[in-house]
C-alpha cells in the first residue's frame, strides 16, 4: 500500500493523538496498581471493620440435633467482607490486564512512526509537535520555532513527504 500526502499527515496526527491516549492509560494503570496494592494489604492485614450489633449464636440448635455447623453473625460478616475484597481484587486485576493490552496495542501501532520520526531532524520534530501534538496553528508554530509562517508550511510539507517516503518504503 502506498501512502498519499494526506494519509501520511493523518497518520502523523494519529500518532501524536495516540501519545496523549498512552499518557492517560499509563496514569490509569498506575491508579489501578495502587488500588490493587491497597486491596491486597487489606486482605493480608485483615483490615475489616464490623458492626457492634450482632446477635449471638443459638447453641441450643446445635445440641438439639438440628444439624450443621453453626457460625456466628460476625464470622459470616468477615467471610462476606473477604469475599467482597477478593471480588474487587479480581476486577482490578482484569482492568489492569485490559489497560496493559491497550497500551501494548498502541505501542505496536506507533512503532513504525516512532522509528521514522527518530531519524528526522530535531527542527522538523519541533514543527510536527507544535502542529500536531500541541494543536497549534501555523502562526503559533512559526513563533515557537522562530520561523516565518511560509517556512513552517514549506518545512511541514517537506517533512510529511519525507515520512511518506519512509512509510511507502517500509510498507
Amino acid at each position: 500500500m502506498s501512502f498519499t500526502f494526506k494519509e501520511t499527515e493523518n497518520k502523523i496526527e494519529e500518532y501524536y493523538r495516540s501519545l496523549k491516549i498512552l499518557g492517560g492509560l499509563r496514569h490509569k494503570l498506575e491508579v489501578y496498581r495502587k488500588r490493587k496494592a491497597n486491596i491486597e494489604s487489606k486482605i493480608e492485614n485483615s483490615i475489616i471493620k464490623l458492626q457492634n450489633d450482632f446477635s449471638a449464636v443459638n447453641y441450643i440448635a446445635v445440641s438439639g440435633g438440628e444439624g450443621g455447623i453453626k457460625t456466628s453473625p460476625q464470622e459470616k460478616a468477615v467471610d462476606k467482607a473477604f469475599l467482597i475484597l477478593e471480588k474487587n481484587l479480581e476486577e482490578v486485576n482484569s482492568e489492569i490486564l485490559l489497560i496493559e493490552e491497550q497500551i501494548n496495542n498502541i505501542e505496536a501501532e506507533n512503532s513504525d512512526m516512532e522509528y521514522i520520526l527518530n531519524g528526522i531532524k530535531l527542527e522538523y520534530i519541533n514543527i510536527l509537535e507544535s502542529l500536531y501534538k500541541y494543536n497549534n496553528g501555523t502562526l503559533k508554530a512559526a513563533m515557537e520555532c522562530n520561523m516565518d509562517r511560509t517556512t513552517i508550511y514549506r518545512k511541514k510539507d517537506k517533512v510529511i513527504n519525507e515520512v511518506m517516503q519512509f512509510l511507502n518504503f517500509y510498507n
